[in-house]
């Protein structure tokens, strides 16, 4: 599945994290230019679990990336 994200709100740090998290699971390659291109490959041994799987690496991403304004913003 690919995936465009904004970079000026999405934390690249936020990727990075949930990517090392994750990398049982799934295989992500990201892209970074005026926008933030994931490319997510979950394994196939969870492909049951695949929607699952992408939506919370998603959402927790969101949620580092909100956290990191609100740190930068104190």
């Amino acid at each position: 599945m690919k995936i465009t994200l904004d970079p000026e709100f999405y934390s690249l740090e936020a990727v990075a994290d949930m990517t090392q998290q994750f990398s049982d699971f799934m295989r992500v390659e990201s892209v970074v230019g005026e926008e933030m291109l994931l490319i997510m490959n979950v394994k196939q041994e969870y492909d049951e679990e695949r929607s699952q799987i992408i939506n919370a690496f998603l959402n927790n991403i969101l949620e580092l990336s909100i956290q990191d304004i609100m740190n930068n913003e104190r």
